[in-house]
Parts: structure tokens; C-alpha cells; sequence
């Protein structure tokens, strides 16, 4: 990626995975309006060359070592943020302010590839009644709205008709 430039399409290596990696087959990656910031300018990104794309689902190619949650072949869905699991911040739930989190499409390289390595920690399982291409933007679109709705403490409202239906 250029900044101001449209997208190119370059061979890129298969990145080399690490113990607690996995390497996914990207079958979705989703358009995030934070894609159309990074290559305007608008928003800082890191070092380029870059591979955008933080809405990311597929199938798991192969697994580091350590890996236990995955196998070959599973259908995820990438978190989109990489951060440490160590640090005060993330120990209390608070990932984002991570002193070394890193945005997958900002910081590193994104899905818009056709396999791209992270974490195993990034990556959830997704079932089969869910399509790729709603896998990918549920890790973001649907995370904001949760987060919005977390942070405004919203509550479930219980009431008699939900009680009829229930019984």
C-alpha cells in the first residue's frame, strides 16, 4: 500500500509461524471504513509496506506448537487486535491501552492476503451456520456496537411477554 494510491496486488512470502501462531487461508476479509483512513492518510499506520485488513475469516492452514485450541482446517474468525496477555492493562481486561498492542492491517499485516499469520489467541472458532464474509466484519462491527453497548450500561430488559414466550 501507498498512501493516496489505490491497492496493489504484490506476491508476498508466507510469513514464518512461530510456537503460539496460526497460519489462517483468508476467505473474507471485510472493508472497514479505518482501511479507507490508513491509505488517505487520515489516520497514522505503521511502516510500509503494508497489507491492509483488520476484518479477517478463514480456514487455519497450520498451527504453531503450542497451539491446543486449533487444528488444520478450522473455520475462524481473527481478532483484530495482537496484544501481550502480560501487561497490567491486559491482565485487567483492558487490551486496547496494551503498552505493545498491535492493530492487525495497521501495524502489522492485514488480511487482505491470501494467508495471513497470528496469534492463536486471535483466533475463535466459527461455526459453519455463520458465512466467512460474516465472520470477518463481526470481529469488528459487531465488537464496536458490544463495546458501545457495554460502556452506555445498557441492561436487558425482562418483561412479561418475554416470560409467555419463555414458558
Amino acid at each position: 500500500m501507498q498512501l493516496g494510491k489505490p491497492l496493489e496486488e504484490a506476491d508476498i512470502p508466507i510469513a514464518e509461524l512461530g510456537s503460539s501462531d496460526v497460519l489462517i487461508r483468508v476467505a473474507a476479509a471485510g472493508i472497514c471504513h479505518s482501511d479507507a483512513h490508513y491509505r488517505a492518510g487520515i489516520s497514522r499506520i505503521g511502516s510500509l509496506p503494508l497489507t491492509l485488513g483488520h476484518e479477517i475469516a478463514g480456514r487455519v492452514e497450520k498451527v504453531g506448537a503450542q497451539v491446543a485450541n486449533l487444528a488444520a482446517g478450522d473455520r475462524v474468525c481473527v481478532h483484530y487486535l495482537v496484544h501481550c496477555g502480560r501487561c497490567e492493562f491486559c491482565v485487567r481486561g483492558l487490551e486496547q491501552f496494551c503498552r505493545s498492542g498491535q492493530m492487525i492491517g495497521k501495524h502489522r499485516d492485514g488480511g487482505y492476503a491470501e494467508f495471513i499469520k497470528v496469534p492463536g489467541a486471535n483466533a475463535f472458532p466459527l461455526p459453519d451456520e455463520i458465512p466467512f464474509e460474516v465472520g470477518a466484519i463481526m470481529m469488528c462491527s459487531s465488537a464496536t456496537a458490544l463495546h458501545a453497548l457495554n460502556k452506555a450500561r445498557f441492561k436487558a430488559a425482562f418483561n412479561t411477554f418475554d416470560a409467555e414466550i419463555a414458558r
